[in-house]
């Protein structure tokens, strides 16, 4: 029997999200994670396709499901801090810089 010490693991994103909206609201959750799918027309099928798409989204919510229900649990901080190296490193890893602007030099013949 494999325990995992990840307190999502078995949770699915859809109950989340509802645990959450029963918890604090769609406007409590716009206001503090500021992501659209949650200040304008917020809808659970919606969001839930937005945050199934998009990492750094899903990251927020789910640091904000652990601080609201999973407090209690000393791992909680340890894995949120995981979850926001992960997502760090999912940035640089994505993100390229572009090349450094050199001044085109004419050739002497």
């Amino acid at each position: 029997m494999n325990k995992s010490n990840d307190p999502l693991h078995g949770i699915k994103l859809e109950q989340i999200l509802t645990e959450l909206e029963k918890k604090i609201g769609w406007d409590k959750m716009g206001e503090l994670l500021n992501i659209r799918c949650f200040t304008n027309k917020p809808r659970l099928k919606s969001s839930l396709k937005f945050l199934r798409t998009t990492p750094w989204a899903r990251s927020r919510v789910e640091i904000l499901y652990l601080k609201t229900f999973c407090s209690k649990n000393k791992k909680t901080g340890k894995l949120i801090r995981g979850i926001l190296a992960q997502n760090t490193a999912l940035v640089e890893k994505n993100t390229t810089k572009p090349a450094a602007f050199v001044w085109p030099t004419s050739k002497k013949k």
